[in-house]
């Protein structure tokens, strides 16, 4: 009987030691919901148009600390809500222009803090499509060298410009020539993230709408590059621009490729016309 009571004796410290190690449970957390009166689900958005949620946020623990909304797309992140509240709950609606340009599938968290430290969240993607509208022409451009001087070496799509310098976020195109090489590269690249991929010459024929644009680029996304190379008279060349604009996609065919054999000599160019929606 003895031997009975000193094996309860020490079972039950141990019992008492293994829930004191059972660690703290879990804040309780507060719930957010997407509302009937806003978009509530995944779907199609016009580029540029408004777009308005209804959130309903309610605290597990008596008090909200904040709510906050933030669209995702590609590398791209932008806040489109941060917000701190004392209250218990609530229910407001957000109305925003839709983040991103057509082909992007863009990705709202909608985060509930509680005052407890806790958090819950909600989502919804919203695929960004182009409204259709016809294109406008440009024609006549050159791109020289990078190793020129005076010349315009880089392209700003959306305003049509060719230019000798300017910010990065707008240089669709610049030439691809390293610094100091004796010869040209022949090649395009890009400072804001524009991407490319060579089309048929029907395609250039065919291309009057937004819709066309829009729909060739979706046959064609997965061949998109960051550089285009041996640039030749008559190629066709698809770019999505890096910048966030409601019509994002170029359609070029070039109509002149001046590749001058002196080394040294970096008055080499290629010209081109251009489709798109023009600012």
């Amino acid at each position: 009987m003895k031997f009975k009571f000193f094996t309860l004796a020490l079972a039950l410290p141990i019992m008492s030691f293994l829930a004191s190690c059972g660690g703290e449970e879990e804040a309780a957390k507060p719930t957010i919901t997407l509302e009937t009166g806003g978009i509530t689900a995944n779907k199609d958005v016009d580029a540029g148009s408004k777009v308005s949620f209804k959130i309903k946020a309610v605290s597990a623990s008596g008090t909200l600390s904040g709510v906050t909304i933030i669209a995702t797309y590609g590398t791209k992140t932008v806040t489109v809500l941060d917000t701190a509240t004392g209250a218990a709950d609530m229910i407001f609606t957000k109305t925003i222009d839709a983040v991103g340009s057509p082909g992007d599938d863009v990705k709202y968290t909608f985060t509930a803090k509680d005052g407890n430290g806790a958090s819950n969240s909600v989502a919804v993607t919203l695929s960004v499509v182009p409204v259709m509208t016809s294109l406008d022409g440009q024609s006549g451009f050159q791109i020289y060298n990078a190793n020129s001087s005076g010349l315009s070496t880089s392209f700003d799509l959306a305003k049509a410009q060719a230019m000798m310098s300017g910010a990065a976020p707008v240089k669709d195109i610049i030439d691809g020539s390293t610094s100091g090489s004796a010869q040209w590269a022949k090649s395009w690249a890009s400072a804001n993230g524009s991407t490319f991929c060579k089309v048929s010459a029907n395609d250039w024929v065919n291309a009057s709408s937004t819709t066309y644009l829009f729909n060739l680029w979706k046959a064609n996304k997965d061949k998109m590059t960051a550089t285009y190379t041996n640039l030749t008279k008559d190629d066709v060349i698809l770019v999505r621009s890096g910048q966030d604009l409601d019509f994002n996609l170029f359609i070029l065919k070039i109509t002149n490729v001046v590749d001058l054999p002196a080394a040294g000599n970096n008055n080499d160019y290629a010209q081109f016309d251009f489709k798109g929606v023009i600012l």
